[in-house]
């Protein structure tokens, strides 16, 4: 990762009230090691979280486009910003007045970073929110500070600026906005722009779904079918750890070339057509993938393996006494048992 800018400013705001107040930074955040440490936690965010993807809001004739893409048109050329501390004043601005409408919501701190990673430029927005500490002072007394949270990502974007400016994909903007009632989190997406956007959980499922069928369609066995689901899973794992984009077109070739079909391209032409219509490039949610793996695990006296799938349908997990029922045993297990 290559930071070319950055620079954080305050959004004053307590929950449950109308006043929001602005600290601008006049001048760029240096980049030195605290910049790149930042930026290097926030992306291990971005990768372990469960993100919506989407683009800008199309205007519909007569309205106007977003704010924040008029502010990327304005000071964005050749994928440089002309003013980087102006426009991310401007931003914050349109943020302001999106937070004021969304009296049940909070502030924090806007960091904005604009890099290069795998030869792609990105901007991330990020809203960082503080908490409590503790710290010991020079005479080793123990202190309350205020520390920025890294625990998890509150509201947060990375827009794909080379793929919005080239036109190469609709997916261009990743994004949280909070598990909290749509009227809290709602702003953030108004800020940024972004138009009705497809759930990662959702796509991931239909991901899970298409890999079963094509495992049925071309008839592979059951040893098969859960090396192939292993191997999806483990494709999308590895290119999510890699910020790599998922096309689907990618996963049926690699697909074709492991395991060998009769018919080659089932696989996109399933995901592709009703029920699925997935898109090529896809969001994938790590929750709802780990649906295509098997829970296993052993002892010297016990083996337990079991399709995930299985999973609070004939095998229920008790948390609390940390103990499994089943209650679909096989023919085989059932006939070796004393009756």
């Amino acid at each position: 990762m290559q930071i070319l800018n950055a620079i954080v400013h305050e959004v004053k705001k307590e929950e449950d009230s109308t006043a929001v107040e602005v600290i601008f930074r006049q001048d760029e955040n240096e980049i030195d090691s605290h910049a790149v440490d930042l930026s290097k936690q926030l992306t291990g965010l971005f990768k372990r979280t469960g993100l919506n993807s989407g683009g800008f809001t199309q205007p519909e004739e007569d309205e106007q486009q977003p704010q924040f893409v008029n502010l990327l048109n304005i000071y964005l050329n050749k994928l440089s910003f002309t003013d980087f501390v102006k426009f991310t004043q401007s931003a914050t601005k349109e943020f302001q007045k999106q937070l004021f409408k969304a009296p049940a919501a909070k502030g924090g701190c806007l960091w904005f970073n604009h890099y290069i990673h795998n030869e792609e430029h990105f901007l991330s927005v990020v809203l960082l929110r503080k908490k409590a500490g503790l710290a010991l002072s020079e005479n080793l007394t123990l202190a309350q500070i205020e520390q920025i949270d890294l625990d998890k990502l509150h509201m947060a974007s990375r827009i794909n600026l080379s793929s919005w400016s080239d036109g190469s994909s609709n997916r261009y903007i990743s994004f949280r906005i909070g598990k909290n009632a749509k009227d809290v989190t709602d702003y953030f997406a108004k800020f940024i722009g972004c138009e009705e956007f497809t759930r990662a959980r959702i796509d991931t499922q239909n991901l899970v779904a298409v890999t079963k069928e094509y495992c049925q369609t071309n008839g592979f066995n059951d040893s098969d079918s859960e090396n192939i689901k292993q191997f999806v899973f483990d494709r999308c794992t590895e290119w999510l750890a890699n910020d790599e984009a998922i096309l689907l077109e990618n996963i049926s070739t690699a697909l074709d070339a492991c395991f060998q079909p009769e018919n080659k391209g089932t696989f996109l032409e399933i995901s592709q057509n009703e029920p699925y219509s997935l898109n090529n490039e896809m969001s994938v949610e790590k929750a709802s993938l780990r649906s295509l793996t098997r829970y296993n695990g052993k002892n010297k006296d016990l083996s337990i393996s079991f399709s995930s799938d299985l999973l609070n349908v004939s095998v229920f997990y008790d948390t609390k006494n940390k103990s499994l029922r089943i209650t679909d045993l096989p023919q085989s297990l059932l006939s070796q048992l004393p009756s």
